[in-house]
Parts: structure tokens; C-alpha cells; sequence
């Protein structure tokens, strides 16, 4: 019928995790390998970096706290700690994460610089941290920008600074890439209002001050205005400002890297997801130490131009930052990006929210696989033939016979299926076991309901779950391209009971990734919210 599954978290047996595992699926340099850097949390994954940025124990003198649950403070704090030779880790506001705690005892600083006004980071923060180092500050200012130059001035006032990039305080994507461009080059990010009309005198002060005589902007018009960039090109010359920027915040992480790194040399890059800050505020000190770019991802899969960019810098490995919840695994092998709104494609999503375009899709390509059937039934091609592979392994492996119930359902096929149930059973309980017409997953093509053959225990689709069929499909399917799509204990994100019978076709790279993941619906795994009513 029509249902889904959840990611719970994903996985937390380690506080830390930096894992490596070759690649082969798409890559963009022969030699390309992937790792990640990860912890159960923001926290976690934050103190992960420090480990790997800082390994020996007692060898910083200075650490950054900023806080974990708001983005603008932390922008401008990397590349600080980069020039100083610091640690940054994040915190919650209202009191120092005990992980972060046990990482700042690890490290033993001499100082610690508390980023941001009591707003950001509380003095029960504050106190905590001089329990651990003899000297603890507070930098901040009255806003977000205040904070930036504050940090600014204190990092680099003594020794100055010759360069600066210009991003927007409005939003954190654009100044997420150019943290680690900034602290490759020493040079301090500068947040600015993006949409004033001015530059303001403030900034103009700031980089009169430090030196600067040349600016990165980054960001298109759109989030740095025409009037700002005038103002900087008043004060530092028509050709000392150059704007890096692109179509989207991929784009632009990009053209920020090329800007900085344009004669990049074969080595790391660094992956976060761009629809969040956390994971790439951490890692901008071990990227900015290591003189290496960070780029940004859609979450589950490698944009094409990332792709595109990876392959021209001959990147040797790709560290991916933060746990499969945030980045999932398809991003360090380059997957390619394929549509979850588009109904011919294998990751197309369809619930109670999201209906087929059109609604009365038919797929282009169906057959019927050579498998036992018990109502003929086709299913798309590509599907077709992984469901004949994955029958033929069960029964090579013991698990035993299945049979196809349900397959390919035309649009006035699921009309009468759901009315014949809303006679029967009334609404709700309709919706609770069968898809509206336009919202359901057999009308792709690419789901199945699948029964037991010569089970004792089971002689129909329904009780598959207990039989050794069902059994070894739960375990199994992913490695033909199939997900349970109906769990137990997801309906809340499903919107419909457990089936443990209907699996859904997605592609064997993304079945792996969600297995490996530990991820329990499609919704879960491609950042989709739930969708438990229409």
C-alpha cells in the first residue's frame, strides 16, 4: 500500500566518531576517499574536530566557546582562533556540555574566550569554564556585529590584518565557507547588515584600522547589497573588492573557495551539510589550520557542482563533517543528485503530503519481473529486475519462496481500491491502511507487497513479518535496492500502519546509505517532515 519510515538520530553508540571507509561510487579523483568526523551531537561532533585538530593533550593555549544553538557569534570566531593557533568548540548557552567540559580539561588552555554577551552564552558558562583554565574572557557586543568586530580587533588589532572577507549576519551560509578561506589566509570574516544601503562607518573604521586593503564580499547582491560594495570600493579602491559568489549556497561555497584556493593542490576537502550551521562552524579551525576549503552539500546527495569542483582539485579524500542524520554517506561518494519531487525518479517521495506530478503518472517503463505473482502484476523495469535478484538470493539462502502481490497500481486502480476501503471502513481507518489516489507509492512503479510461499507459520502477506521470508527481507532488501517503507513505531511519520510486506525500490546506493545510517523512513532521510494526515 502506502507507507514510510523514520531515522532514529542516527547512530549514538559513540560520543566520537572519526571513520574512514573507501569509496568507489562516483568519485571525483581515482584516488578519492571519504571519512567522517562525527560525534552523537553538535556538541559531540565538535569535540570530535578539536580531537582531530588538536590530538596531543595539553598543546593549546587558548580556546573559543561558542554557542551551539545560534549561528552569528561563531561566524566570525574561526578564523580568530585560526590566527591565534586556538581550539573552538561549541556549548549549549545555559551550561558547558559536559563533553565539551571533559575537551577543554583535555586540552588544559591557559585561556578561554567566551564569544558573545550573555544572550549567546550564560554566566553559568562563564564560571564553568574557569574551574578548567586561569583565564577566561568575554568578547561580545551589543549585536551580532559589534560581536565580529570585537573578535576582529582582538585577534588581529596587534599584528593587523592585510585582507578580510565581508559576509552577511543575516544568514550563516555564505560566511560558513569563508571562515576557513579566511583563516587560511589570516584574515578575519567581518559580518555586515547585508541589506542596508550603506556601508556602515563602524566597518569602515574596523578595516581602516587592521589594514585591510583588499575585501572578499560573499554572497551575490542579494544577501550584500550594491551600496555596500560601493561603500568598500569608496574606501579601498574600485579593484580591491571582489565579490565570490554563485547561484545558491553551494555555489557560492564554491566560488569563495576558488577565490581563495586557486592553485589548490591535491588533498583534503572538507563536506558539511548546507541546510544547518553547527557542523560547519566546528570544523572551520581544523580547516583553516590545515589550509584546506570547506564546502557545502544538500544533505543526501553531491550537487553537481560540487561534484564538477572536487573532480578539477583532484580532491584525495572527502571528510565528511557531522553524523549520517546531518550528511548522509552518498554525499562522500559523490552521488549524483536525483529528484524526490520527480515522478519518474527512483527517489521520488510520495506521502500524505507530497503527491505524484501529475497524479495521474504512468510509468514509462514497466515489465512483469519473472518472479512467482500471484496477480500478474508489473512494476518499473529497473525494479523489476532487482526484485527477480532478490528472490532468487532468498531462496539460495534459505530463507525460502515469495511471491509478488502487488505491484504497478494505476491512478483509477488506487480510486477503487480506497473507495471499496472508505465503504468498508470509514476514513480514518481507510487512511490508516490505504493510499488516496495520486499519493500512492505503487502508483511509481517502484513498490511491491510481497508474500510468503510455503511459510508454516503464514499463508498470506499480512503475517510475512514473523515467517523466515519476512525475516530475511527486513535484513536483506537493502542489498537489492529495497527499503521497508512501512516500520513499526513510525506512524507518526508515515501516517499509516506497520506493513511489513511493502518495500519500496530506490537504487542499491541509496538502500546502502539508509541501512548503514540507520535511518527508518524516507522522510527522515531525505529532510522531509512528517506527513501523518493529508
Amino acid at each position: 500500500m502506502l507507507r514510510g519510515s523514520c531515522v532514529r538520530g542516527w547512530f549514538a553508540a559513540s560520543a566520537l566518531v572519526v571513520s574512514a571507509a573507501l569509496t568507489t561510487a562516483a568519485p571525483a579523483h581515482a584516488a578519492t576517499t571519504t571519512d567522517r568526523i562525527s560525534g552523537a551531537d553538535r556538541y559531540a561532533t565538535s569535540v570530535a574536530v578539536s580531537r582531530t585538530a588538536f590530538p596531543t593533550t595539553g598543546t593549546v593555549g587558548t580556546v573559543y566557546l561558542i554557542s551551539g544553538e545560534t549561528y552569528a557569534d561563531g561566524l566570525s570566531a574561526g578564523p580568530a582562533a585560526v590566527v591565534g593557533g586556538a581550539a573552538m568548540l561549541l556549548t549549549e548557552a545555559d551550561r558547558l556540555t559536559p563533553a565539551v567540559a571533559a575537551e577543554l580539561t583535555r586540552l588544559a588552555p591557559e585561556r578561554i574566550v567566551v564569544v558573545g554577551l550573555e544572550s549567546a552564552l550564560s554566566e553559568q558558562v562563564v564560571t564553568a569554564a574557569r574551574s578548567i583554565a586561569p583565564t577566561v574572557e568575554r568578547i561580545g557586543g551589543p549585536d551580532r556585529y559589534a560581536t565580529s568586530a570585537a573578535l576582529a580587533r582582538s585577534a588581529f588589532g596587534t599584528a593587523g590584518a592585510t585582507t578580510a572577507y565581508i559576509a552577511t549576519g543575516r544568514g550563516y551560509a555564505d560566511a560558513l565557507a569563508a571562515g576557513p578561506a579566511a583563516g587560511t589566509q589570516r584574515s578575519p570574516v567581518v559580518l555586515v547588515d547585508g541589506t542596508a544601503s550603506t556601508l556602515a562607518p563602524s566597518v569602515r573604521t574596523l578595516l581602516a584600522d587592521l589594514g585591510v586593503t583588499r575585501v572578499t564580499i560573499a554572497g551575490g547582491t542579494g544577501v550584500v547589497s550594491t551600496g555596500i560594495e560601493a561603500g568598500l570600493r569608496s574606501a579601498l579602491g574600485v579593484t580591491a573588492v571582489t565579490r565570490a559568489a554563485g547561484t545558491d549556497r553551494y555555489k557560492t561555497a564554491i566560488a569563495v573557495n576558488r577565490a581563495a584556493f586557486p592553485s589548490l593542490t591535491p588533498g583534503d576537502a572538507y563536506v558539511a551539510a548546507g541546510d544547518g550551521y553547527a557542523d560547519a562552524l566546528s570544523v572551520s579551525v581544523l580547516a583553516g589550520r590545515s589550509q584546506r576549503p570547506l564546502y557545502l552539500s544538500i544533505p543526501y546527495c553531491a550537487p553537481s557542482a560540487l561534484r564538477s569542483e572536487l573532480s578539477r582539485t583532484a580532491a584525495t579524500r572527502v571528510r565528511l563533517v557531522g553524523g549520517p542524520g546531518a550528511i548522509r554517506g552518498l554525499v562522500g561518494s559523490l552521488e549524483a543528485c536525483r529528484g524526490i519531487d520527480t515522478a519518474s525518479s527512483t527517489w521520488v517521495v510520495v506521502n500524505k503530503k507530497r503527491r505524484l506530478d501529475p497524479s495521474t503518472y504512468t510509468p514509462s517503463s514497466l515489465a512483469k519481473p519473472n518472479v512467482s505473482s500471484i496477480n500478474g502484476h508489473q512494476v518499473r523495469s529497473d525494479a523489476a529486475a532487482a526484485l527477480e535478484s532478490m528472490f532468487k538470493a532468498a531462496r539460495a539462502e534459505g530463507a525460502g519462496g515469495m511471491a509478488l502481490l502487488s505491484g504497478y497500481r494505476s491512478y483509477s486502480t488506487q480510486v477503487s481500491l480506497y473507495d471499496a476501503k472508505l465503504a468498508s471502513a470509514g476514513r480514518t481507518e481507510a487512511d490508516k491502511w490505504v493510499a488516496r489516489p495520486g499519493h500512492s507509492e505503487h502508483q511509481s512503479g517502484l513498490a511491491v507487497d510481497i508474500s510468503p510461499v510455503g511459510a508454516s507459520n503464514c499463508s498470506t502477506y499480512t503475517c510475512i513479518g514473523s515467517t523466515p521470508q519476512g525475516r530475511w527481507l527486513a535484513a536483506n532488501a537493502w542489498r537489492f535496492g529495497f527499503v521497508l517503507r512501512y516500520e513499526s513505531g513510525e506512524t507518526s511519520v508515515t501516517g499509516y500502519n506497520p506493513e511489513p510486506w511493502h518495500f519500496r525500490f530506490v537504487g542499491t546506493a541509496a538502500s546502502r546509505d539508509y541501512r548503514q545510517g540507520g535511518f527508518h523512513t524516507l522522510e527522515q532521510y531525505f529532510g522531509l517532515p512528517a506527513a501523518p494526515t493529508y
